[in-house]
């Protein structure tokens, strides 16, 4: 996939499982978006956002709502054990 980017902020013990994914849609003039993806297995719904003007400001977007996300996943973990 074109603009591809993988994000990892090493807050997983094994391999990090969540990466970004940056790519141009058709839509102009702000044709960049950005989704959160996982490895081992779908997520089971989209994380994501466009409207950006270029590959970096959506990869960056990106990167700052992976590490959110992150995160709060891990808040969540806790609170299940």
């Amino acid at each position: 996939m074109r603009g591809e980017r993988r994000c990892c902020f090493g807050f997983m013990v094994t391999k990090p499982d969540y990466y970004i994914v940056t790519f141009e849609t058709d839509r102009r003039p702000f044709s960049w978006r950005w989704e959160i993806r996982r490895h081992s297995q779908p997520m089971g719904v989209k994380l994501g956002a466009g409207g950006y003007p270029s590959q970096g400001a959506a990869e960056s977007a990106g990167e700052r709502a992976l590490k959110e996300f992150l995160v709060e996943l891990s808040k969540e973990e806790r609170r299940c054990r």
